[in-house]
């Protein structure tokens, strides 16, 4: 059986609005062999106000159709169906974005698990979760018209003196509020690096708790980082924050302390997963590299013997 359905990078690296460059990057993501692209919606301006925003979804579309990689979408990061003073601004970007999956032949769609502010969580989870619940069913349906997979992102923990409550950024939670939902188009997208930051801040076994996850995944976010969550005052620079080997870098996989070896024998992914790499752009002339990673990774889970192409890189 097939776990992984194909691998490619995406386009945050794209300045906002970059038409152009999103385009140069794509011929780029298809010259070193991406079968797959993963659209992000807010660097590309396709949603405005809750609506298709059509000069740009065309202008993408085309875009999508001349490199001729199988797209998946990032949908709006902002989206959070636990917002209930603006929940129907939530809701109509969610079905704007569902939309650009239907005229664009977008398979999965990538959505974050809500959260709210801490004091709200204290006293109203139960219901704010039934609430999350029945929302996602509803785009479930919508998505099941448009012939695209819902993949709810886990989130990274907002740590001690964090003032919002991030219930997805425990896989765990998210595994039992996705069985909840039980809707054939409903799944998961788990990205490791948060998973692995958020393991060091809430103090969950990162392996069991990402397995726990890993049967309702059908969307990979690929990345790596050293577990280490900001400082509470964060350091001034990026540049430091690499050095120093803090926060959600976005590394190429392997280059941080992620143990794949160890975790890939524990998943049990759906059939047709994607495998999409989050690459921070700084990192972009190691594509090609990154991209060998990811197909190394997806390999091993199709059943070969796990190698590391920055060891045997000559």
């Amino acid at each position: 059986m097939t776990l992984i359905a194909g691998t490619g990078l995406n386009l945050t690296s794209v300045a906002p609005g970059d038409l152009e460059g999103a385009d140069h990057l794509m011929a780029r993501w298809t010259e070193i062999g991406c079968s797959h692209i993963e659209i992000s919606a807010r660097r590309l301006d396709i949603v405005v106000g809750g609506a298709l925003n059509m000069p740009a979804v065309k202008r993408v579309a085309a875009i999508i159709e001349r490199h001729a990689m199988v797209p998946v979408l990032h949908a709006p990061h902002g989206m959070n169906m636990m917002d209930r003073d603006r929940r129907d601004m939530h809701k109509a970007a969610a079905e704007a974005s569902i939309e650009f999956c239907r005229l664009t032949g977008c398979k999965s769609m990538v959505l974050h698990s809500g959260h709210v502010p801490l004091t709200e969580w204290i006293y109203d989870r139960e219901a704010l979760l039934a609430e999350e619940r029945d929302i996602l069913r509803y785009l479930g349906d919508r998505a099941e018209t448009a012939d695209v997979n819902l993949s709810v992102e886990n989130l990274i923990a907002s740590g001690a003196n964090g003032h919002r409550a991030i219930y997805g950024a425990d896989p765990r939670a998210l595994a039992a509020q996705l069985a909840a939902v039980d809707h054939p188009r409903v799944g998961a997208c788990l990205d490791f690096g948060h998973a692995w930051l958020s393991a060091k801040t809430l103090g969950f076994e990162f392996i069991p708790a990402i397995a726990a996850l890993s049967p309702h995944v059908w969307h990979l976010h690929l990345h790596d980082n050293f577990g280490r969550p900001p400082g509470e005052t964060g350091l001034g620079d990026p540049g430091d924050q690499v050095a120093m080997g803090q926060g959600d870098l976005h590394l190429p996989m392997f280059w941080g302390s992620i143990p794949w070896a160890d975790l890939l024998p524990q998943m049990q992914f759906r059939s047709g997963t994607f495998g999409m790499i989050e690459l921070n752009g700084r990192y972009n002339a190691y594509a090609e590299g990154v991209l060998a990673a990811a197909n190394a990774i997806a390999a091993h889970l199709n059943g070969a013997s796990l190698l590391n192409p920055w060891e045997t890189d000559t």
